[in-house]
């Protein structure tokens, strides 16, 4: 279960986990939080020809829910389980990696608005870190035309830029191929929109009942509630600039955002 933070992954878990079946896993890879991910950085790109990397080992094992400890286990329920659900909002950028170690492992990926997702952050006080992302040669040489781009807006971008920025380096290696990557992909505002739909085809794919899911989308998370430190408003402008940032990494019509008129 993976997504930008701000997104919808700790809701989209707890919906699947309505039953109380899985262990739930949380940000396993947080390497302030947890030892076996000390070699990671938010947006973690590794080549998927590279399986003998490094970390592959500590991938396998927090996958594995190999794991235990206060942040990890915060929001499970279930003392005894043989079935989890590893919740994370650092993986975006290894899915391709992953899905070519392992094949049949079942990927929820959830994908939100990024202006609503920058604005979240910013509301909370929450820094981009886009220098995580900046930080990765590897990634960055995946979009040779765009260097100098990525470099004024991370120079002089204002904030709401740089949070668009950062969200297109987390989510464009995964998001073009998605559907190579056999995902389930999920967009947080048809989720809201049309619930019932978007749960079916979720739990299809999961080869599970969806039977009492749809009582946990009418819930806020157990995330939702982070202490807002104000009140940021989008400009037409600064939509605009997200536009085109968006259009420079090939994104803005790959998804559509349907939005839910009935959402704060």
């Amino acid at each position: 279960m993976v997504g930008t933070a701000r997104s919808g992954s700790t809701w989209l878990a707890e919906l699947i986990n309505h039953r109380n079946e899985y262990r739930l896993v949380f940000e396993p890879f947080r390497r302030d939080r947890v030892r076996k991910a000390r070699g990671f950085r938010r947006g973690h790109y590794i080549d998927p020809q590279q399986q003998d990397h490094p970390l592959a080992r500590s991938i396998d094992a927090l996958l594995a829910g190999r794991v235990r400890g206060w942040w990890t286990d915060r929001q499970n329920r279930r003392r005894i389980a043989n079935r989890r659900i590893v919740k994370e909002v650092r993986l975006t950028n290894l899915l391709p990696w992953i899905r070519a170690r392992h094949p049949d492992l079942p990927i929820v990926y959830v994908v939100r608005d990024p202006i609503d997702v920058a604005r979240s952050w910013l509301e909370l006080g929450w820094g981009d870190d886009l220098d995580e992302l900046l930080d990765q040669p590897q990634l960055l040489e995946r979009f040779p035309v765009l260097v100098d781009r990525i470099d004024y807006i991370a120079a002089r971008g204002d904030a709401i830029e740089r949070h668009v920025l950062r969200w297109c380096l987390e989510n464009v290696v995964s998001l073009t191929g998605y559907a190579e990557l056999n995902v389930h992909l999920v967009i947080y505002e048809r989720l809201r929109a049309e619930p019932q739909r978007e749960i079916d085809d979720l739990f299809a794919y999961l080869g599970r009942d969806p039977r009492g899911a749809d009582a946990v989308v009418r819930n806020p998370s157990s995330t939702a509630g982070f202490a807002r430190r104000k009140t940021v408003r989008v400009t037409e402008a600064q939509r605009r600039r997200a536009a085109e940032i968006m259009d420079g990494f090939g994104l803005r019509d790959l998804v559509s955002f349907e939005r839910d008129a009935r959402r704060a």
